[in-house]
């Protein structure tokens, strides 16, 4: 393996139906966390560079699967309308927050193993 090569381990997480369709993963735990920093769906779809009719499509599918609701959108108003989490929909972020904090750390010091290994093969 050459000395330039620095691999970097990099792994996500989602939940899925038990046949295997997901509802929930890194991609929407990012844009939660949006809405909640920018109070819009709007300005968490701008920022993230997404479609908004496909991702309120796909946010109320993950409601319906999850069976409670995310969001709450507030239409109007003189600055406009907002797009705040319930409280099920932070602890959804916090969940994923939580989960990658408490593994980053185990992940790392497993590649870091596996790197002694794969540099022993590539000799």
């Amino acid at each position: 393996m050459s000395s330039e090569i620095k691999p970097k381990l990099k792994y996500k997480f989602w939940i899925e139906t038990e046949s295997g369709e997901g509802i929930l993963g890194e991609g929407k735990w990012l844009l939660l966390k949006a809405i909640r920093e920018t109070g819009s769906l709007n300005a968490a779809v701008d920022e993230m560079n997404l479609a908004y009719r496909q991702t309120w499509d796909k946010l109320k599918k993950i409601e319906e699967q999850l069976g409670f609701k995310l969001m709450e959108r507030h239409r109007g108003g003189a600055k406009g309308g907002s797009t705040v989490l319930t409280e099920k929909g932070e602890r959804m972020v916090d969940f994923f927050d939580h989960l990658y904090a408490k593994t980053e750390a185990e992940m790392e010091g497993l590649f870091d193993e596996m790197m002694i290994e794969l540099k022993k093969i590539m000799k």
